[in-house]
């Protein structure tokens, strides 16, 4: 998949910007607040209707304008594609592929995946759970279009549940209310913690290769799905184990006020040398195991689906040395990858390559260097 021509108008601090990216490796240099990442934004909520920055399509809007629109040219599977994409204020986003609207986000998402890198997935291995199921959930969903569905249904009867837990109706039976949600919150979870088991025990198989060779061959790594239940291989286990937790977990729920106990609480470990890297790893140490874990996530887009992503990177350059940064270039060859930089001292480690160097300045944007 790659984007052959974009057009921004009224996008952040463009007024109107107009690219013929190179079907490689693009890098978009220039001072912090220049307007790099807005790019990489709009490439983002083109492709996936999701901003990797916010979920408000008004702080998007340049100011003083009532309208942002993108359009792009994008090669899929050898054949052209027209998107469009138009925001009006107080209005919602409006989608088109080959002028046909676009009805749901799935729908979109489906037509080709992203992968994107950014300063937060860095936080992957040490903050909290929030930021690893987020990991996988996307991961997930660019591989399997169930999963997606699934994992957005749960999380609306999730909503509802929650909110009853909040401000319940005295007047009903609540164990009998509660059970209907679990019922429905059980046969959804267990689809998706086989799915989360299946993903990480894929990860892990694909991973040790990519990390030994970024580690010098000292360091094996290891994503440790931290779950309470054993038998993780037949979904109507898992459902039955899971309905039956959540009802144990029901009189606890009433006295929080939320639900305590399902797959929106899952969590998993990364260990390098069966230590784990989230108390006791080195900053240096995190970095390589969230880079490995972002290599994977590509090839594994393009041995399932038959299809290379679109990868955007975001100022994540500078945290890596230099032997890491080779590497990622190196597995970026055969994607059409988009990568901000704040410093000019790393375009050099891109000769040889096929690529294109913009300067970003004062909401213009230069080519550089159309590379080879």
């Amino acid at each position: 998949m790659k984007v052959k021509e974009i057009s921004i108008k009224n996008f952040r601090n463009y007024s109107d910007l107009f690219l013929q990216p190179n079907k490689n490796i693009n890098v978009f240099v220039g001072k912090n607040a220049s307007g790099k990442t807005n790019i990489l934004e709009a490439i983002s909520i083109l492709i996936s209707a999701r901003s990797f920055r916010t979920s408000r399509d008004r702080e998007i809007l340049k100011f003083g304008e009532d309208y942002f629109e993108i359009l792009a040219l994008i090669e899929k599977s050898g054949l052209d594609k027209d998107y469009q994409l138009i925001y009006e204020k107080n209005k919602k986003k409006k989608y088109q592929v080959n002028l046909s609207n676009i009805k749901s986000l799935n729908e979109l998402r489906m037509e080709g995946p992203l992968v994107s890198f950014v300063p937060e997935d860095l936080e992957i291995v040490k903050d909290g759970p929030a930021l690893r199921r987020k990991y996988m959930d996307q991961a997930i969903s660019n591989l399997d279009f169930i999963y997606r569905y699934n994992l957005k249904k749960y999380n609306s009867i999730l909503k509802e549940k929650n909110s009853l837990l909040k401000d319940r109706n005295k007047g009903l039976d609540t164990k009998l209310l509660f059970q209907a949600y679990n019922v429905q919150l059980a046969s959804l979870g267990a689809y998706l913690i086989l799915a989360r088991k299946e993903f990480l025990d894929q990860v892990n198989k694909d991973i040790k290769d990519i990390h030994l060779s970024i580690t010098s061959g000292e360091e094996v790594l290891d994503l440790i799905y931290q779950n309470p239940f054993k038998d993780m291989d037949n979904i109507k286990k898992i459902e039955s184990s899971l309905y039956q937790a959540m009802m144990e977990a029901l009189d606890k729920d009433l006295f929080v006020k939320y639900s305590t106990f399902g797959p929106h609480r899952d969590d998993f470990d990364i260990e390098s040398n069966n230590i784990s890297l989230k108390t006791y790893g080195s900053q240096g140490q995190k970095r390589s195991a969230v880079l490995s874990m972002k290599l994977v996530e590509i090839n594994l887009i393009k041995a399932r689906r038959n299809i290379a992503p679109i990868v955007l990177l975001d100022d994540v350059f500078s945290e890596l040395d230099q032997k890491r940064r080779r590497m990622l270039i190196e597995n970026l060859l055969d994607v059409q990858s988009f990568i901000t930089m704040a410093e000019k001292k790393y375009l050099d480690e891109f000769k040889g390559f096929s690529y294109n160097i913009y300067l970003v300045d004062n909401s213009k944007v230069k080519l550089l260097d159309g590379g080879n």
